[in-house]
């Protein structure tokens, strides 16, 4: 295994690694100049932060995620696009309309012209290469506002001779109006379409809508292979050294509003491109104006905590069928995991109140409608449930300072009350406290083999005691006291300590249905940590597993010990062989908030190279290589902006009291000992915190506090 110092060395080269992106792709607007930044992120020259449309590019010599998980968003629309050759997409997702098959494919000379550079934007992929002399460059964009697209193709002849350019469109997919959308991707194969063609436009419909394909291709010729698949081609005739320019218009949904949308498109294309990225600029802007902006002088960092901010843009949907409006999936790209998880959503209580509180508020009252005890996320386009609400409802609380929230009512009982009921959920307060018994179920690690985990399991027991704890705060906020919650945690701390902690191994069993007890290894326990729930002995305890025989690998944590029977290369997110996308984030936030910076540093050194391989972040990674899970259509988790969340609230240290008081204490990690914070804002305070590793400052308008690093500082509510 590579050296401490070899790991720490291999880092800091991949993200010093130039980018192989041109100055200018031949699709970019001339005044766009771009260079690579040192973490590896294609910046503007002038546009970081002011311009930010280019703050989240990643070349793609740069990116390891496969074709098959590749694609762009705009918060209507998401598609593949297929970068191993110039033209080619897949898949149209624009909820609630699919065609799963979908495939438009770009052909010159009868041939796909192989990729030779491309870049990845949120809603836009450029791709070069060069076929027979002709040197072809294209922009797929989605646009601003519509279920629909452009692709734009430029040719240069760079031959000495005029040159006949055969284009063909090969064009083929079903439609259908999908109802259910949860954690596939829907599928549409069966879903057949009848074509119309029109001089410069073909239209692939049936009852349930249609797709829209145009282009100012001249003298386009159609031909019909079979009911699914379609041919359309056209010559171009290009003089040496001459460049052209043409556009492909794409739309989805009701007839009449994507044949309207694609002649929208084409009709003054270079101002609907200019004005998309305007847009995505602007959301941009919004979001670094919402929450937090992150410097540090590793710009590894830096850009680890932006790329994962990003997720809360690529899973935010603006949809006018949604119940929810904006509505927040658990996966975005490519049409995957469009439900809303509450396993997910809820890993990231702190953030969603300082981004989008209005949302936070409108979710939680969706998931209590549905009954979350009862069914694990909620359907966007009727609300209806299929399958850690109380954290979602203390911190928007906490960090909002809107009491009055939990006075609104869901379904005949208040909010408060609803998180009196999940509190105590499966408990019997008359009696004394007990371990609950969570039964056979396998979903909660879902291992192979013939490995367990279940019944009597110590992570869900300890996640009670937080429960309990939040409820009995935001009782007293309410002016509605519990005596009985806040007197049911203390018991359930013993309980747990006397009933499942292996002293000789030091860490928590779970008891199976005869009563034994037995270790799994698994990195959930490490969430505990910080929570109250275990005292010190238990803490180190967990912590001293935190190496690399056991944990640890050159590029994260593993999901399970590595000593585990249970463990299983081939099973990343709780098998072992990586961990969910969240949990590398949440163990570093708990190691910060507990008092263990060290290991919390740690952890999120080793993943620090997400950043600069992967353009967005799906269900999980893997821990001792470059890689990530395949076999799941989560490529794009919302909960990947845990990241974020534990930067701003692990390592900078921010603790907002139910009182309204601030809590501020930094700890800047070796790898990048200068960090700063810019733009806090809660419960009506902004402020700005600048760190290093000896001391640090937090700036409250005219106001500047010093401090020692590790000490923190107060900022009042009462001023």
């Amino acid at each position: 295994m590579p050296s401490e110092c070899t790991r720490r060395t291999a880092l800091t080269l991949m993200g010093a690694l130039p980018a192989a992106v041109s100055q200018s792709l031949s699709t970019q607007p001339e005044d766009s100049p771009q260079r690579s930044g040192a973490a590896g992120v294609v910046v503007n020259e002038k546009s970081h932060p002011s311009e930010p449309y280019d703050l989240l590019a990643m070349p793609g010599d740069r990116i390891i995620t496969e074709e098959e998980h590749f694609g762009i968003i705009n918060g209507l629309l998401t598609t593949g696009v297929n970068y191993r050759d110039v033209g080619t997409l897949s898949g149209l997702y624009a909820p609630p309309y699919a065609s799963s098959d979908f495939l438009l494919e770009l052909r010159l000379f009868g041939e796909k012209a192989p990729t030779r550079r491309y870049d990845w934007r949120p809603i836009e992929v450029r791709r070069e290469g060069e076929l027979y002399g002709i040197a072809v460059s294209t922009s797929t964009m989605l646009v601003s506002g519509m279920r629909a697209g452009l692709l734009t193709l430029t040719l240069h002849n760079t031959a000495a001779k005029t040159q006949r350019v055969p284009v063909q469109l090969n064009i083929s997919g079903g439609f259908d109006n999908v109802k259910y959308w949860g954690f596939r991707r829907p599928d549409t194969t069966k879903s057949k379409t009848s074509v119309v063609v029109e001089p410069q436009r073909i239209i692939r419909h049936n009852m349930a809508g249609a797709i829209v394909i145009a282009s100012d291709l001249n003298n386009l010729a159609w031909e019909t292979w079979s009911e699914w698949s379609s041919h359309w081609a056209a010559n171009v005739i290009m003089r040496p050294a001459e460049k052209k320019t043409h556009y492909i218009a794409f739309a989805l949904g009701p007839r009449e509003q994507s044949e309207s949308a694609c002649d929208h498109l084409l009709s003054d294309p270079l101002k609907t491109i200019q004005g998309s990225r305007e847009e995505f600029v602007q959301r941009t802007s919004e979001l670094l104006s919402a929450v937090p902006v992150f410097e540090a002088s590793n710009p590894l960092l830096s850009a680890y905590y932006t790329r994962s901010l990003q997720h809360l843009i690529l899973n935010r949907w603006t949809v006018p069928e949604f119940v929810l409006n904006p509505y927040y999936s658990t996966g975005s790209i490519k049409g995957g995991c469009l439900g809303c998880y509450l396993w997910d959503y809820g890993i990231l209580p702190e953030l969603m109140p300082l981004y989008d509180p209005a949302a936070t508020r409108e979710h939680i009252k969706q998931f209590l409608k549905v009954d979350i005890a009862k069914h694990y996320l909620f359907n966007p386009v009727d609300g209806q449930g299929d399958g850690p609400i109380i954290g979602c409802i203390y911190y928007y609380v906490v960090h909002s300072g809107d009491v009055q929230f939990l006075e609104e009512q869901i379904n005949g009982k208040s909010i408060l009350d609803w998180v009196f009921y999940h509190a105590t959920f499966g408990d019997d307060l008359s009696k004394p406290a007990v371990l609950i018994d969570y039964g056979e179920d396998v979903s909660h690690l879902e291992l192979r083999h013939q490995y367990k985990y279940n019944h009597v399991l110590p992570d869900v027991n300890g996640g009670r005691y937080t429960s309990y704890v939040r409820a009995s705060k935001l009782a007293g906020l309410a002016g509605k006291r519990r005596e009985d919650i806040e007197a049911r945690a203390g018991p359930l701390r013993e309980l747990l300590k006397k009933t499942l902690w292996n002293p000789q191994d030091r860490w928590l069993g779970f008891q199976s249905d005869k009563g034994s007890i037995e270790l799994r290894y698994t990195n959930i326990l490490f969430t505990l940590i910080g929570t109250g729930v275990l005292d010190k002995e238990e803490e180190q305890g967990l912590v001293s597993h935190l190496n690399e025989k056991e944990f640890l690998s050159d590029y994260g944590i593993h999901s399970i010990s590595k000593l585990d029977p249970a463990y299983d290369q081939v099973d990343i997110d709780h098998g072992g062989g990586g961990s969910y996308v969240a949990f590398p984030a949440v163990i570093a936030e708990s190691l910060y908030k507990a008092g263990y910076p060290d290991p919390a540093e740690d952890i999120l050194e080793r993943t620090l190279w997400w950043g600069q391989r992967l353009p967005y972040w799906g269900d999980s990674i893997v821990a001792n290589q470059i890689e990530y899970r395949k076999d799941t259509p989560l490529q794009c988790a919302v909960d990947a902006s845990a990241g974020a969340q534990c930067v701003i609230f692990g390592m900078c240290g921010i603790r907002a009291e139910p009182n309204g008081d601030i809590v501020v204490n930094p700890h800047p990690p070796k790898f990048s000992p200068h960090i700063s914070l810019n733009g806090v804002k809660m419960r009506g305070t902004r402020f700005d915190i600048t760190a290093n590793r000896s001391d640090y400052e937090v700036k409250v308008g005219q106001k500047r506090f010093r401090s020692k690093t590790g000490v923190p500082v107060l900022l009042n509510a009462n001023g």
